[in-house]
């Protein structure tokens, strides 16, 4: 399997011909029933490990490092491992008698069950899946560069003695990425679907880092944010903004509605055997037959989808080179994103909030920069003052922070991220906060996140539902 060095992706489209299109189809089906073999016996191993005595007596046991090494010690006894899991992916190819793949790419399908089983049983992820012949996998990979061939000088690959050939464009970028000094660590051929159409693909995995195309700031240049459901707040001693994270993506309501109907209608018409006469499912396990014109609708429905993840995709990648650009290190607050789907589940899912962090900080660490996550409960930036050294609870609705006891505004995510951006490990460092003060309100005051209203104690002593109604958000 390949080694943990660095190594970047190229994605190529590949152009294949009937029989080139029926062999990878092939392939990959046979690879779908190695994936739910190897899952079925690791599943039924663990079933095994759990009802026996041994796993009952260890389960009492004490939390600590005897405890842990007896874990993995029978979790070992009962081939729960990586490392087995490949021998029985094998050792399943092997008796079916069929050479459609070979075994570093069963490994490889056998790392994936074990991804998927891990999730499982350690970090309390859903009782992994069957893949359907309707649903198959995605990927396959070979071990190194030996099992499927990268061949620029022909511009094809060779798996399984199959020649086919591969668009790479010809652009600087392409040219650099993939010159004769790079060296190719392994190849991974990838099955999509564009427009209900199947499509296939190879990446090609090169050693080493990527051509540059962005410059990104040093480490010393410190950036904080505040995260939103839609939106986040920047602040950094050479910028500060506040903006989408997704602004092109359109969710597309109205037409996802009326395919889901269009959808239900066709599948209530081929299927009446499966429902009450009250119009509801019937329990149990179903036979369910699927029309042509119903799968032209799943596909389409499909193609929506696509659209939106590839588009949010882009726009974040986006406002990471750009944020990038600007700080090395980004502070944020450590953010619970599931509550942000339960309490903002539209603007969450046009955003995808986690899925945006999650990119910038596996970017910062493929460039060198860090992300740094912060002590929400502790450093409570929404009710902090530094003026005054309090703390203020304000209700959501209230979109601006009054500067201490004077008539200056600052919206209100600004000023967590201009808190964030000097929080240290300790808390609040209120001296630096109020020397840094100055050149921030020049700053936010130009990009309009500051604005005078004379204090009045009466009203503004303590904020309240009616004053957040009152108090309008900066947009």
């Amino acid at each position: 399997m390949q080694s943990a060095s660095k190594y970047y992706i190229v994605e190529l489209h590949l152009v294949v011909n009937d029989q080139q299109n029926r062999f990878l189809d092939k392939a990959f089906d046979f690879g779908r029933m190695i994936y739910n073999a190897t899952l079925g016996t690791a599943l039924g191993q663990l079933q095994q490990m759990r009802e026996s005595k041994e796993w009952a007596k260890i389960k009492a046991m004490p939390k600590g490092d005897d405890r842990n090494k007896a874990m993995a010690a029978i979790y070992n006894d009962y081939h729960l491992s990586d490392y087995h899991l490949r021998t029985i992916a094998n050792n399943h190819r092997k008796a079916s008698g069929r050479n459609d793949i070979g075994s570093h790419e069963a490994q490889h399908i056998a790392k994936n069950v074990w991804k998927a089983l891990e999730r499982y049983i350690f970090k309390g992820g859903g009782r992994p899946k069957f893949k359907s012949a309707l649903r198959g996998i995605n990927s396959i990979e070979g071990g190194d560069i030996h099992d499927i061939k990268f061949k620029p000088e022909l511009n094809s690959i060779s798996w399984r003695k199959q020649l086919i050939k591969v668009l790479i464009p010809d652009t600087a970028y392409m040219r650099e990425a993939l010159a004769s000094d790079k060296k190719v660590k392994f190849c991974r051929i990838v099955k999509r679907k564009y427009k209900g159409k199947l499509v296939w693909n190879v990446q090609v995995c090169v050693a080493g880092d990527p051509p540059v195309r962005k410059i990104y700031a040093d480490c010393s240049k410190v950036m904080g944010i505040d995260p939103g459901p839609s939106e986040i707040a920047y602040f950094s001693e050479q910028r500060a903004d506040k903006c989408p994270v997704a602004p092109n993506v359109d969710m597309k309501y109205k037409e996802i509605r009326v395919l889901y109907r269009a959808i239900e209608r066709s599948r209530r018409a081929t299927n009446p055997n499966n429902y009450n006469p009250d119009g509801t499912c019937k329990g149990g396990k179903l036979t369910w037959v699927i029309s042509n014109r119903c799968k032209k609708l799943l596909a389409k429905l499909a193609e929506y989808f696509r659209c939106l993840a590839e588009t949010r995709k882009r726009d974040h990648g986006q406002l990471i080179n750009e944020l990038l650009q600007i700080a090395g290190t980004i502070k944020v607050e450590d953010n619970n994103y599931r509550a942000f789907q339960r309490c903002f589940g539209r603007s969450s899912t046009r955003s995808g909030m986690g899925s945006f962090f999650d990119h910038l900080n596996a970017r910062a660490e493929h460039v060198g920069c860090q992300v740094k996550e912060l002590d929400a409960f502790k450093l409570k930036m929404s009710q902090y003052d530094p003026a005054t050294n309090k703390y203020t609870k304000k209700p959501l609705g209230l979109r601006w922070h009054r500067w201490g006891e004077s008539d200056v505004l600052v919206q209100r995510d600004l000023m967590s991220a201009f808190l964030a951006c000097y929080a240290t490990d300790n808390g609040h460092d209120r001296e630096l906060l109020l020397k840094k003060w100055p050149k921030a309100y020049a700053l936010l005051n130009a990009k309009g996140f500051c604005r005078i209203k004379p204090l009045d104690k009466a009203k503004d002593s303590k904020p309240t539902l009616a004053s957040a109604s009152a108090n309008k958000d900066y947009k």
